[in-house]
């Protein structure tokens, strides 16, 4: 495993990496607390595209992270350079409109901001702070700050066997990693109750909030017989430590050589892991963790049912036995999975022709939000004297109860039957006794998520209707209801600010960045525990050791500026002790040229 860090990959001494530096120009960063989380999102963006991202792939990777002052315009901005989609925004010469305005690399539209005359007064200082809004050119290895190569993953780790692990921890945890199957069903044919362990997205929950412990922990992330993903004529077979973020490209690429025609059910649940949490849960979490934590709000597990997909599962004597996921969900948080039990894999089988599967989430927001209710609904149609009619129907509900639920009243009608507005009234008066919500329902909101289960059989309706009236075979939606089936989507994110530049003594009004951006890009430490023999001494000495970029950033501060600098050095410094030195620091800082 090799870790890189925020200030690995660029600081004050060695020079800010590009992702870094194109923060602080663009005002990207206030109070500091997230900005780091931010830089490491778009770098590990950069580094795993072989070509520079898009807008939308940009939006996407930073949808787990939260700013909560700064406000997202500032850094969507400051990232939307390295989305490159026309260089001739990008070199040293802008460019130009008809009547000589430079055009905004950002919006494509004429702009102020590099006008040097449309800049109100000819004052150097003025421009030199409107320089900070000049677009910053995407390199893959230096910036034009940064001097140094981009990491690597060491040679001598890749060069290093994998070892099978095994820690021991406070309290007496212990914590193993096999690397074969062999080697897992030994562990847990002697820990039977032993946690299995792979993002600890969960695990990690509920040990931190909610109390729980776990005496042995076995992680199964180097287990290959887990980590299969193989096409085959059946189905596709996912294994149980696939990353959810794997399986989005693996589905990927099976619907783009399959075809629409055995793949709906792919699709579906390709659409549902856009909105499953954000990228850095989709990386870790898996497919089988999420199934065997069996939330009542898991947005996968209705999918797994209705589309009928089947869950191998091996026991510590090397026995395998299948069963349908219906079946699989045995109570709240509670499944069909003895101790000395491991799921082995998933087998999500391919569609038929005229089968439609259709996911469908309702949350409070669209992004990073845990469902109210969500569904996943297929129905298979075949032509019987002359007639199209509902041979297989699956409907499954989660959010509604402790296990996800299967609307078998509703299934039982429809079979047999031609889906048509006729059959609607009854389908909906069977759904509200199949999902029944009573009013202390955990969770409230009963009568909204009561609604969204119609809703969404409505819909489903809507898109089947819609998809066999594109093959010629039944009559097309009412203008009205074309929005029902269309995807949700959104444009990429755009922001502008005008103001009034007026220049206020030195710095007030001015777009200039603040002195602090630079530290906090990095994370730079900005204080230390100390110890020494003397009193008085340590934190003068190491202030008076700073080097000259630092002394310069202190220099400049003005007099209030030094006093609330020095309060943010005396809050986030939490391992210095000696605060009763403060007049003294106070002192020292003053005197720095």
């Amino acid at each position: 495993m090799h870790i890189i860090t925020v200030e690995g990959i660029g600081n004050c001494r060695r020079g800010l990496h590009p992702v870094q530096e194109r923060l602080a120009e663009a005002h990207g960063s206030q109070c500091g607390f997230c900005t780091p989380g931010f830089v490491m999102s778009m770098y590990a963006l950069l580094r795993s595209s072989k070509q520079p991202p898009t807008k939308e792939q940009i939006e996407d990777s930073l949808a787990g992270n939260l700013c909560r002052c700064t406000g997202y315009r500032p850094i969507i901005d400051a990232f939307g350079v390295f989305a490159k989609t026309d260089d001739s925004l990008y070199t040293a010469s802008p460019s130009e409109s008809a009547n000589g305005k430079a055009i905004c690399p950002s919006t494509g539209k004429p702009c102020l901001c590099r006008n040097e005359t449309d800049v109100n007064g000819n004052e150097s200082s003025l421009l030199s702070s409107v320089k900070t809004y000049l677009p910053s050119s995407y390199n893959e290895i230096d910036g034009n700050a940064y001097n140094e190569k981009e990491l690597i993953f060491p040679p001598e780790l890749q060069l290093r066997k994998i070892m099978p692990l095994r820690l021991n921890g406070f309290n007496g945890v212990r914590w193993y990693r096999p690397l074969k199957l062999d080697q897992l069903l030994q562990l847990k044919s002697c820990y039977p109750e032993a946690k299995l362990i792979i993002g600890n997205s969960e695990v990690g929950v509920e040990t931190e909030f909610k109390n729980a412990q776990y005496g042995v922990m076995i992680s199964v992330t180097h287990v290959p017989e887990l980590h299969t993903l193989k096409v085959e004529e059946d189905g596709l077979r996912i294994g149980s430590a696939v990353r959810l973020a794997q399986l989005q490209d693996f589905l990927k690429k099976v619907i783009a050589e399959r075809g629409s025609l055995q793949t709906s059910s792919c699709q579906a649940i390709l659409r549902q892991l856009k909105w499953f949490a954000g990228t850095q849960i989709r990386n870790v979490a898996s497919v089988g963790g999420n199934i065997c934590t069996a939330s009542p709000i898991s947005d996968l597990n209705p999918l797994w049912m209705s589309t009928g997909a089947t869950f191998q599962i091996i026991d510590v004597n090397n026995n395998v036995r299948t069963t349908v996921a219906k079946d699989f969900f045995l109570g709240y948080r509670k499944v069909d999975l003895k101790d000395d039990e491991v799921l082995l894999s998933v087998i999500l089988p391919w569609t038929r022709p005229f089968e439609y599967v259709k996911e469908f989430k309702q949350a409070h927001r669209r992004q990073d939000d845990i469902a109210l209710v969500n569904a996943g609904m297929r129905v298979h149609i075949t032509e019987a004297e002359g007639n199209w009619i509902v041979s297989d129907v699956s409907i499954v509900y989660g959010g509604v109860a402790a296990v996800p639920l299967t609307a078998g009243k509703t299934e039982s009608f429809l079979v047999g039957k031609k889906l048509d507005y006729g059959l609607l009234d009854e389908a909906f008066n069977l759904l509200k006794e199949d999902i029944p919500l009573a009013e202390n329902a955990p969770g409230g909101m009963v009568e909204f998520r009561s609604s969204l289960t119609l809703s969404f059989f409505f819909k489903f309706f809507l898109y089947v209707t819609h998809e066999m009236n594109t093959k010629g075979l039944s009559e097309g939606l009412d203008v009205a209801n074309m929005s029902a089936i269309q995807s949700y989507t959104r444009p990429v994110t755009t922001g502008t600010q005008g103001y009034e530049l007026v220049r206020q003594g030195t710095a007030v009004g001015q777009p200039m960045v603040h002195l602090s951006a630079m530290l906090q890009l990095p994370n730079f430490p900005l204080g230390s525990l100390v110890s020494s023999s003397q009193k008085m001494c340590p934190v003068l000495t190491i202030l008076g050791q700073l080097d000259s970029s630092k002394k310069r950033i202190l220099g400049q501060l003005s007099m209030m500026g030094r006093f609330l600098h020095l309060m943010s050095l005396l809050v986030l410094a939490r391992s210095l002790e000696s605060l009763w030195q403060t007049p003294m620091i106070m002192q020292k800082l003053l005197q720095i040229k």
